[in-house]
């Protein structure tokens, strides 16, 4: 949901979880069935110049991370600060979005002084939508993940503090549909690689992510 409160100033809520149907990777493992939730939100302060967009959010991002086959739960305290800018011109939009993912508190670890930490995951996404009528947009994107400051203290986790280095890449397929003018969906394809300590290929998710995005105007 997105808050409208004057022409510069938003507020986003926005929840989400992510649910495994099936894994093929050649150990005949169970699928993870509901293995991640998360909440993002907080403000966004947009300025507009001609055809240029910039966009300052800064967001609280809570990550959950169920874990079925052991019957536990992780989670982690995240702040998110993802400047985007977007360039217009006829009907197509260029975004470029850096998300600066800032985690101060992992549950991962088994003590307290590891569980509060500081790490710095940097996620660089270059997307490309084009209009095809009044409604009706579709898109492609690719967003590299960059582990840039590892805790001091606590080992590297994927599920608390990242590991520094190149870890994962994700490209981005789909379209989004203005249902009326408070309402829209996107449906996405997303095909995610993740790499090793060795930038050597690790494994292949495929993900499909639906996205409803309701706008309340004050």
């Amino acid at each position: 949901m997105t808050a409208v409160l004057t022409n510069n100033w938003v507020f986003v809520v926005m929840p989400g979880l992510r649910y495994e149907f099936l894994r093929d990777d050649g150990m005949n493992s169970p699928a993870k069935k509901l293995y991640f939730t998360e909440l993002l939100t907080g403000p966004v302060y947009t300025m507009r110049h001609q055809c240029i967009t910039l966009k300052l959010p800064v967001w609280y991002y809570y990550m959950g991370f169920p874990v079925s086959t052991a019957d536990d739960y992780f989670y982690s305290h995240n702040i998110e600060f993802l400047p985007i800018i977007e360039y217009r011109v006829n009907k197509l939009k260029v975004t470029s979005r850096t998300i600066f993912h800032n985690t101060v508190y992992a549950s991962i670890y088994e003590t307290p002084a590891l569980r509060n930490g500081y790490g710095l995951v940097i996620r660089q996404l270059f997307r490309a939508d084009y209009s095809v009528s009044n409604t009706v947009s579709i898109m492609a994107g690719e967003e590299p993940f960059f582990g840039v400051i590892e805790d001091s203290e606590a080992p590297p986790h994927v599920l608390g503090f990242w590991p520094a280095g190149f870890h994962m890449n994700r490209l981005y397929t789909g379209c989004t549909i203005q249902l009326n003018r408070s309402m829209t969906i996107s449906p996405q394809y997303v095909f995610e690689t993740t790499y090793g300590d060795d930038v050597e290929l690790a494994g292949i998710n495929h993900y499909f992510h639906f996205i409803v995005t309701w706008i309340v105007r004050f």
